[in-house]
């Protein structure tokens, strides 16, 4: 599980100025605790000055140089660690939209800084360990890392009329808190304010799938977030998810990834291997 989950990776006090190997799959997403001194990024060569949080999803890598006296840690995320702290209540939407993008966050207090600096150390002695390595700790520690960030983030001005509008980010805002709930698409259209067809229009334009299958996807990532997570009965994972009992519940599953929930549980829990990497739910289920 280690190198599947989460990866760390130190760079101790820098002597002189340096480029960064990164030493993660290109599908992991990086999180950093620039804990001082200044890091050069892209070919903008955008500088951020520690201490400070920085964040690069996957397939947004860019070159990154340390200059000398500069300290910093790395941690390489898996899509599954991501989903599994951003989690699925009303705040999570606020995490998803902030790991959707490039961002430093500056920590100017020190409260701030020691506690990133506690929770890198928990997460790195955790992720350690040979034995007893619990995701659940990890992803715990992730959640409270990125809501530091989420506290301490200065996202760039948009311009007027542009994403902070978007149709899109609406209706997944409304998504992540009313999919237990089973609306059908014409409610999200109407609480959105706009008629069936445009909703439908926007989400096939620029995601290549309808609003429906948006939904079963973000359902069908929480099912199995569940059942790879929790020992929970399927009974109570239906329930829990909306569904009227869990024979319901497993033909949705079934009809979403051809297994059914039993199946899906007893292959996840085995040893980590090639075979499952498309099996596991990612934050890239969900647009």
């Amino acid at each position: 599980m280690k190198q599947s989950y989460a990866v760390i990776q130190a760079e101790q006090v820098a002597l002189h100025s340096r480029t960064i190997r990164s030493r993660f799959p290109d599908r992991f997403s990086n999180l950093m605790f620039l804990e001082q001194g200044h890091l050069t990024s892209g070919e903008a060569e955008i500088v951020t000055v520690g201490p400070a949080l920085c964040f690069w999803p996957q397939n947004q890598h860019q070159t990154l140089s340390l200059n000398a006296g500069s300290r910093a840690v790395i941690l390489g995320l898996s899509d599954t660690i991501v989903l599994d702290a951003i989690g699925a209540r009303s705040e999570s939407v606020h995490l998803r939209m902030l790991v959707e993008q490039t961002f430093a966050a500056p920590l100017p207090h020190d409260t701030d800084i020691d506690q990133i600096r506690t929770l890198f150390t928990w997460f790195a002695a955790e992720q350690a360990k040979e034995e007893g390595q619990s995701p659940m700790t990890l992803a715990a520690y992730l959640r409270l890392m990125l809501i530091c960030a989420l506290r301490a983030h200065q996202p760039e001005p948009i311009a007027k009329g542009a994403e902070k509008t978007s149709i899109l980010r609406r209706f997944r805002h409304l998504v992540e808190l009313q999919y237990r709930d089973h609306w059908p698409v014409s409610r999200y259209a109407t609480e959105l304010g706009i008629d069936y067809d445009r909703l439908h229009r926007t989400c096939k334009r620029k995601t290549g799938r309808s609003p429906a299958e948006l939904v079963h996807e973000r359902l069908t990532a929480e099912a199995k977030a569940r059942l790879e997570n929790s020992g929970s009965p399927l009974k109570k994972i239906a329930a829990d998810l909306g569904f009227a009992d869990a024979t319901r519940f497993s033909h949705f599953f079934k009809r979403r990834t051809d297994m059914s929930p039993g199946a899906y549980r007893a292959i996840v829990s085995r040893p980590d291997g090639e075979d499952l990497v498309e099996l596991r739910r990612g934050f890239s289920d969900w647009p």
